[in-house]
């Protein structure tokens, strides 16, 4: 009986793979595409922190326990769903390069140092030189200086360096500090650059007196499943538990490994060991490891008015049925009223509820609300 059912984490990654489509969809606006791409991209990071890391608590506690539908180790889960998560990811990064293709024909264009000229590289290097070096900070790995934390879901340009001697050093530079643009604007145009690529470009100069030997970005995704019965206690404050629960959030063990480039398979092992990943758990990756950039180059096709290249605009409607500038509290006692959102305007629904805050006559208001996906 177990072969008419399909796993819940492999059929979640169908409905990811649904997502996808989108992004390939020819029929969708361009920049709607390059949104799919982007939910594409951000659902599998919460798909890792919290599904893959159940399954991996259930291997440290209860490795024998099965799936009550296809009976399924935990163990075995994770291995069905990452040769699944390889062949997608080859999909997006091949949709991503069409779209953005696409996109320069609309007059923005993504670069990288391959694709610049002779003036945009010495624009760059004045910009990493003036905005960005001074503001970043680089470790050295090594006896004195520990592994650093990584964040979870956070950008680093990690660097193989050679000492003199011959002596493999590894260098790591955080590139998502806050304080700079990630989207670097280059001028006589609409190119930009992401502000880690132009990192990793100029890490020779950050880490002067050493060989770069290989380089890569790199981004980790961090177990993020947490049971929250042991973290809220009736007599602490709520927030200051939720508060609590976000911090220990960011600093569980990782499940997932993203890398731009390729780096030896000596190095790999050295980062897995350090940050306690599998190596079936590092994923190479052709496209930005965080797409959400990608709401910044929209914005400027928004602006152009490039209309084709967006779903039309839908603004919600306010509810035929009731008057908001008169009370609604007596409106609905004499009849009912169904809201249906996100089709109608959620403004009705915000002022019943200051109404209601306000009415100490009022004891109760039956509203049956129905939420249409």
């Amino acid at each position: 009986m177990s072969s008419i059912y399909m796993n819940r984490e492999l059929s979640w990654l169908k409905f990811n793979e649904r997502v996808l489509e989108e992004a390939e969809n020819p029929e969708v606006p361009l920049c709607e595409r390059l949104t799919f791409a982007s939910i594409y991209q951000s659902n599998l990071d919460e798909f890792f922190m919290v599904r893959v890391g159940s399954l991996i608590d259930q291997m440290l506690v209860a490795k024998d326990s099965r799936d009550n539908k296809t009976h399924m180790t935990p163990k075995e889960q994770i291995q069905a769903i990452l040769p699944q998560v390889e062949i997608l990811n080859r999909r997006k990064d091949e949709v991503y390069g069409k779209l953005m293709e696409k996109i320069e024909e609309y007059g923005v264009r993504l670069v990288d140092f391959s694709k610049i000229t002779e003036e945009e590289n010495k624009f760059l290097e004045a910009y990493f030189d003036m905005e960005i070096s001074g503001l970043i900070s680089p470790t050295i790995v090594g006896k004195r200086q520990p592994f650093p934390f990584l964040k979870n879901k956070e950008i680093y340009a990690v660097v193989v360096l050679t000492t003199k001697s011959g002596k493999e050093r590894l260098g790591i530079i955080p590139c998502g500090s806050g304080v700079f643009e990630r989207l670097i604007h280059l001028p006589g145009g609409n190119t930009y650059m992401l502000s880690e690529e132009l990192i990793l470009h100029y890490i020779p100069k950050v880490f002067k007196g050493y060989q770069v030997k290989e380089k890569s970005l790199l981004r980790v995704t961090r177990n993020a499943d947490i049971d929250t019965e042991t973290i809220y206690d009736e007599d602490l404050d709520y927030r200051d538990a939720m508060e609590n629960l976000i911090k220990q959030r960011r600093r569980m063990n990782p499940v997932r490994m993203e890398l731009s480039r390729e780096l030896n398979k000596k190095m790999i092992s050295s980062l897995c060991k350090e940050l306690h990943v599998d190596k079936e758990h590092v994923f190479l990756t052709r496209v930005p490891l965080d797409m959400s950039f990608v709401f910044g180059l929209q914005g400027y096709l928004r602006n152009t008015a490039q209309d084709k290249l967006f779903y039309q605009r839908r603004t919600p409607r306010m509810t035929p049925e009731l008057n908001d500038k008169s009370a609604l509290i007596p409106q609905i006692m004499k009849k009912d009223v169904l809201l249906s959102y996100p089709f109608e305007n959620i403004k009705s629904f915000i002022n019943l509820l200051n109404e209601a805050a306000k009415d100490d006559s009022v004891v109760s208001i039956k509203m049956t609300l129905y939420r249409l996906a």
